[in-house]
């Protein structure tokens, strides 16, 4: 009975469906030549189609609604049908000149032969609450992410083609955000930066990264928001698992100032407890910024102030433990890592004509902070402690001490990076540099001692047991050129020299010989790249890429550990190899592409499991990373929408006695799925994951198993408030996300860094 009820009211539901719709046809032509055009694209609402080869199409559309005509090369038209035959003519114009209203670091869809995403505000918001970036990042095609807490909190690294963040060229508003002595990018340190962001895109491979460090497995460029269209102010406030809460304070002017003037500011605090045990994290940040635009001048100052206490473990959960849910999230006080990072910049955009084109962005960076740790019954030695060199050096190696510790960074850098822009029908050049200066003042101080004679030298006083500076002058030239020989065909090609003069001097305390090191790397690094318009839907590139990249300090010397003489480390060189489709109407869009990187030189670590924190490097003569990237989106109607993109990827030795087997730590798969479901109050999101096997070692002996993440979030709207409940993890499964593993005495050992289990968090805005 209940069925014949269901099947009679869903016969009269489409009835009445059909009864408000006309099915419109025709066909579309050139107004000039009354040519019969193929693949125009035709869009009433979220419906569409596009003509045939013999210029026809059919289109089921509500009655009296609007019917859209676009076609690459010829002007749009839109039309409200009368009746159900409609014939159109479309009028030639003009191919649209190369874009000149973004950076020639910024990747453009149709023009740019890259493969890249970019994660818009919108979907910013679907993913986010308060994880670091990394995780949030992680939704995007190549991109895999995990914690050292194990919830997206503290310490987060990310990873693209199997290239680890070192190896990433990271930059919020054009300023550099990789380190310039290890190259790392320490996230922790930008708390809630995704609440600014107007968008963030991320390129593949070599792609088009022209300054800053080098890009061997991508690129990521984050770009916030300043002005708006209105004055508002929004509370923000999150509370979930673990003991994890945000709150956060922000501010947009509008107009309220002038049509001229906007500002912008926000304050947050993000804590939590960590799935691990001793991983908690408080972050407090600070945005401020200020736009100021004339007709043809833009300034846009920014400042962002970060910090950041940190508890973590370097060490991972042993193999027996880690699918005991209890023993799974044991752990120990480790370090505690405590820094303040500042940033100012000031990025100017002036249009001096049709023509040219001046941009500039300067910044200054500062960052002052401290590892700390306890530690127990360790040798006079290896502190120089024997500060009037009273014992010989054996003795002072049996000599013990409890000890409190703390590895000093107070550094800073400053740049600027100038583009002169020139901008034809058909051409565009971009003319640029970076000037940079990086200082960086290393030193540790210990304390509070055990051993009385210590305490009889020392008192309460820290104590200064070594010292080191480093520096970094880097100077980068760029070219960068887009031009159109022909229509529907675009040639880029760049060559990028970079400068790069590194200084390290050590001060000889105790038994720190003092060295004094210096070196000079230039590269120069050639792309080229094709993008074709097969038809008005569909794209296709090839492109070219070179990258070299100078080595981190601590591959060269490990400054703090005095009984380490500096060694070789060279250069590294990626040359990149890609080819891709692009395929979009209005309903879905499609892209694939695959890739090919050979690396040489590729400087590989193992933990050191002696030395809490610490690695071990050494050097692969090549190594390979291929693979196949897809991305597809589909608008089922009004209320859902499907996305998905994956990777299926081989990252191994190409060379040596290792050939054929897998790098460590990378994903021989990664597979995402979103489907969306909204009206006018309510948006659901189901999201699925699929992280593929990794191996633990360089022989391939431990791994990491595959593993399938479920995560729910549902968002609601009430006139000035919003409220957003997500459920991570939903069936509850144990998993890990990283680890390590070594062979002593013949027999082997693995750890693992689990991910954590089911956990919930609900958000509340209040936006007036």
């Amino acid at each position: 009975m209940k069925k014949t009820h269901f099947i009679v009211i869903f016969s009269i539901f489409i009835s009445f469906i059909f009864a408000q719709s006309i099915t419109v046809s025709g066909r579309v032509a050139d107004a000039s030549t009354g040519e019969m055009l193929i693949g125009v694209n035709i869009i009433s609402g979220t419906d569409g189609t596009i003509t045939n080869s013999e210029g026809f199409y059919q289109l089921t559309i509500p009655i009296g609604s609007e019917v859209e005509f676009l076609y690459i090369g010829y002007e749009d038209q839109k039309i409200i049908p009368s009746n159900s035959v409609l014939n159109v003519q479309l009028r030639n114009k003009p191919i649209e000149s190369l874009p000149v209203i973004v950076e020639a670091t910024r990747a453009i869809e149709g023009v740019t032969p890259i493969a890249f995403s970019t994660l818009t505000q919108e979907e910013i918001a679907q993913h986010y609450s308060t994880e670091d970036v990394p995780m949030i990042l992680a939704s995007e095609p190549g991109v895999h992410a995990y914690s050292e807490s194990g919830n997206g909190t503290g310490y987060s690294y990310v990873s693209i083609r199997g290239f680890d963040q070192s190896r990433i060229a990271v930059m919020v508003d054009g300023v550099p955000l990789n380190d310039n002595e290890s190259h790392q990018v320490y996230w922790v340190d930008h708390g809630d930066i995704l609440s600014d962001a107007k968008d963030v895109q991320i390129q593949r491979g070599v792609g088009n990264s022209l300054y800053g460090s080098s890009a061997f497995g991508g690129s990521i460029n984050i770009q916030t928001q300043i002005a708006s269209e209105n004055e508002t102010y929004k509370i923000s406030s999150t509370y979930g698992s673990f003991n994890t809460s945000k709150l956060s304070l922000s501010y947009k002017s509008g107009k309220r100032i002038s049509n001229d003037i906007s500002l912008s500011a926000r304050l947050s605090t993000i804590e939590s407890d960590g799935y691990r045990d001793f991983h908690n994290s408080k972050q407090k940040s600070l945005s401020m910024g200020i736009e100021y635009r004339q007709p043809n001048i833009t300034n846009q100052l920014r400042m962002n102030l970060g910090y950041e206490n940190t508890d973590l473990v370097w060490d991972g959960i042993a193999k027996a433990d880690i699918h005991d849910k209890i023993r799974r999230r044991e752990s120990y006080k480790g370090y505690t890592d405590d820094f303040l990072q500042q940033i100012y910049s000031l990025n100017t955009r002036w249009k001096i004509n049709d023509l040219y084109q001046l941009t500039n962005t300067a910044y200054i960076v500062r960052g002052k902070g401290y590892y700390e740790s306890q530690k127990d019954g360790v040798d006079w030695y290896s502190y120089n402690l024997d500060v009037n060199d009273q014992f010989d050096d054996v003795v002072e190696d049996t000599m013990t001490t409890d000890l409190l510790q703390r590895k000093w960074i107070v550094n800073s850098y400053l740049g600027t990076v100038p583009t002169f822009t020139i901008l034809s029908e058909r051409l565009r050049i971009d003319i640029g540099s970076e000037f940079r200066y990086y200082q960086g003042d290393h030193f540790g101080e210990i304390s509070d001692f055990t051993d009385s004679t210590l305490i009889d030298e020392f008192g309460n006083s820290w104590y200064t047991y070594y010292k080191y500076l480093g520096m970094k002058s880097t100077m980068t030239s760029f070219v960068h050129t887009s031009f159109m020989p022909i229509e529907y065909f675009t040639l880029m090609v760049d060559v990028q020299l970079q400068s790069h003069d590194w200084e390290f001097n050590q001060k000889k305390i105790g038994h720190a010989p003092g060295h004094k090191l210096n070196a000079l790397w230039t590269f120069i690094n050639p792309r080229v790249g094709i993008m074709a318009h097969i038809s008005p839907n569909l794209n296709a590139f090839i492109h070219y890429g070179k990258a070299q990249k100078e080595p981190a300090d601590n591959q060269i010397i490990e400054a703090d550990d005095f009984t380490k003489d500096p060694k070789y480390a060279a250069a590294e060189m990626v040359e990149n190899y890609e080819a891709g489709l692009h395929y979009n109407n209005a309903i879905y869009a499609f892209n694939i592409n695959a890739y090919l990187i050979d690396f040489k030189n590729e400087q590989l670590k193992n933990i050191d499991v002696a030395q809490e924190g610490e690695y071990e490097y050494f050097a692969a003569d090549l190594t390979q990373h291929t693979g196949i990237e897809f991305d597809a989106n589909y608008i089922i109607n009004d209320a859902i929408d499907v996305s998905a993109n994956g990777t299926v990827a081989s990252n191994v030795f190409s060379a040596g006695l290792l050939e054929g087997n897998s790098l460590p730590t990378t994903p021989n798969m990664l597979m995402n799925t979103v489907v969306g479901y909204k009206t006018n109050f309510f948006r659901a999101h189901l999201k699925l994951k699929y992280v593929g096997q990794q191996f633990l070692d360089v022989d391939n002996i431990g791994l990491i198993d595959p593993y399938l993440l479920t995560d729910v979030s549902v968002t609601t709207n009430w006139r000035n408030i919003e409220g957003k409940v997500m459920i991570n993890n939903v069936f509850n499964i144990l998993y890990e996300t990283y680890g390590y593993g070594y062979t002593y005495d013949s027999e082997y050992f693995s750890y693992f860094w689990p991910g954590a289990t089911r956990s919930y968090n609900a958000s509340l805005n209040y936006t007036f």
